[in-house]
């Protein structure tokens, strides 16, 4: 988030979710490097208390609407296979990001690369 918040950043661009003046959760997103109007989600993240109340869709809402404003085109995300993400890419899936990729054994033996895109 530093060098997102940083004058002069190209690279990274942030949305803040606040609640009661705290800070809730967050979506990091930028331009993917090499290519024209692509863009990859790269964290999201929200307090353990606000999970499942709508914070992480908005967040991801609010981004989609920036690239939009952008004339982005696509948008890239990657996580993992593992039992543990799996309701990580529950999220994405309900936010109509489809699997478009698998690298198998990327993270480690059994641990795929998932490559989720949206186009806009």
């Amino acid at each position: 988030m530093d060098i997102a918040l940083t004058g002069g950043n190209k690279d990274y661009s942030i949305i803040v979710a606040e609640r009661d003046g705290q800070m809730v959760g967050y979506v990091c997103y930028g331009p993917t490097p090499m290519t024209e109007d692509t863009y990859d989600l790269y964290w999201i993240a929200s307090a353990p208390e606000v999970r499942g109340q709508g914070v992480g869709a908005a967040l991801v809402s609010g981004m989609e609407g920036d690239l939009r404003r952008r004339r982005a085109r696509l948008i890239r995300v990657e996580t993992s296979a593992t039992e543990a993400y799996g309701p990580t890419r529950g999220f994405y899936a309900s936010m109509k990001y489809g699997e478009e990729a698998r690298i198998r054994d990327f993270y480690k033996v059994g641990d795929d690369l998932i490559i989720l895109t949206k186009r806009l």
